[in-house]
């Protein structure tokens, strides 16, 4: 039985006692329209849960309502359940938004409290049986919390995945867009909203304001304040926004979610990692320091600390923050490239990375780190194994770069949860269309 029968199976059983929908007219179904009892039939190993994920307060310009990215997440969860058979959940209506707070009525959470609301609306679902969720997320900053939730449950056994909107709806508009940039209460998402309801839209209030864009991407409202200037709350031209364009993003858009929540229903969970011991107690004064017994093995712990540094390697990329990636190195830290030059020092590898992040080319890139074999030499030193992927880097004619893939070996000296990287080394799969130096400034050293 597939899991499309099962699911419409068990709705036709609970019809008698609650609102269910008719089989066959929704595949999927609202899970806070049933009782604990039902719940627990519905929330089965299999099942594929979907969270919706937008802002219930968050600015979208003189012409678009506070709750605009609610909206969005209404619409396509109506779109989801009518087409796939997973279980949804209620929205998340706050969650990480930090880049608009200067205009009244937005809000937002901190990235470590919507990482943690996150994974705990995660977790509390996950006891009942589900192992794959799915956040349909109507948000860009978001993702910056929900990558660090989905490695901390993925260490449990559980599959967390979410719509990348930003990139989403960006490849969604390659046809019809024409606007020279913009991510904000823009063409795209004033298009959308026109197709989706336009009632909610004031075109006559619909404005142009593209400032340069800041890293890490903020708008103020006040001339020489701290971010991308905008007096409206818009980034971008929202007045070439069109009905016509809506359709086409958004049908994309409809289409790319249900791939992405397929995917997930034929992913595997991985095993969940065992308990982590309690930490040893210090050692006495005059005492060895305790090592393991076990050849390369890392007292407890350890591992774990070493493992924040995955998350925040990949969650500075990802808020293209040039200084907390610096951060990860040690003062005298280098990172050295397959052709042999090499970044010497934290400052000369934080301004780099900021020169890179400004770039049209490297504005929207992903680059991905995973950690594959951790080997401890001493209780201070760590040699780590890692496979890292770059993707949606664009050329200089903005048309996207294949996806560059390779491995990568990070030496990490610290202690007291601290792991500064040392030296970092690549190298490009062979075959990889991106050559090695890719990861570097654009120019550098020549330049």
């Amino acid at each position: 039985m597939t899991m499309h029968t099962a699911l419409l199976a068990v709705v036709a059983a609970l019809s008698v006692s609650g609102p269910a929908p008719q089989p066959g007219t929704h595949p999927g179904v609202r899970l806070e329209l049933y009782s604990w009892v039902e719940a627990e039939k519905l929330l089965q190993p299999d099942t594929v849960v979907v969270i919706p994920l937008g802002a219930a307060l968050k600015e979208h310009g003189p012409h678009l309502r506070l709750r605009n990215d609610l909206t969005l997440a209404e619409y396509f969860t109506g779109r989801i359940e009518a087409a796939s058979p997973v279980v949804i959940t209620p929205p998340l209506a706050h969650h990480f938004y930090p880049a608009f707070l200067e205009y009244p009525g937005s809000t937002s959470l901190t990235l470590e409290t919507a990482r943690d609301y996150t994974v705990q609306i995660v977790r509390s679902l996950a006891r009942y049986g589900p192992k794959r969720f799915y956040i349909l997320n109507t948000g860009v900053s978001t993702t910056r919390a929900l990558e660090p939730a989905a490695a901390v449950l993925a260490q449990e056994g559980i599959l967390l995945r979410y719509t990348d909107f930003g990139a989403a709806a960006d490849r969604a508009a390659a046809g019809v867009r024409q606007q020279p940039s913009g991510s904000h209460a823009d063409e795209l998402e004033t298009s959308m909203m026109l197709y989706i309801d336009d009632a909610s839209v004031n075109m006559e209030l619909a404005v142009k304001d593209i400032a340069p864009a800041s890293t890490p991407f903020r708008l103020n409202r006040l001339p020489g304040g701290t971010g991308t200037h905008s007096p409206s709350g818009v980034w971008g031209d929202a007045t070439l926004a069109t009905r016509e364009k809506g359709r086409i993003i958004v049908e994309a858009l409809v289409s790319a979610v249900l791939r992405d929540i397929e995917a997930l229903r034929a992913a595997r969970p991985v095993t969940a990692a065992p308990p982590t011991a309690p930490a040893p107690a210090p050692a006495r004064p005059g005492t060895a320091p305790e090592v393991s017994t076990e050849r390369g093995a890392c007292l407890p712990g350890v591992e774990r600390d070493i493992k924040r540094v995955e998350a925040a390697f990949n969650v500075a990329w990802l808020q293209k923050d040039p200084i907390a990636f610096g951060n990860l190195f040690s003062e005298q830290g280098d990172l050295a490239h397959g052709d042999g030059t090499i970044e010497r020092g934290r400052r000369d590898i934080t301004e780099n990375r900021g020169a890179q992040f400004r770039t049209r080319e490297y504005r929207d890139s992903r680059l991905s780190l995973a950690f594959t074999i951790i080997r401890c030499i001493n209780p201070s030193v760590a040699v780590v194994d890692a496979k890292w992927e770059l993707r949606d880097v664009m050329d200089a004619a903005g048309k996207p770069l294949p996806r560059a893939e390779g491995l990568s070996t990070l030496v990490l000296q610290g202690g007291g949860g601290a792991w500064p990287i040392e030296a970092y080394r690549y190298n490009t799969k062979p075959g990889s269309p991106a050559s090695p130096t890719l990861l570097k400034k654009p120019g550098y050293p020549d330049k």
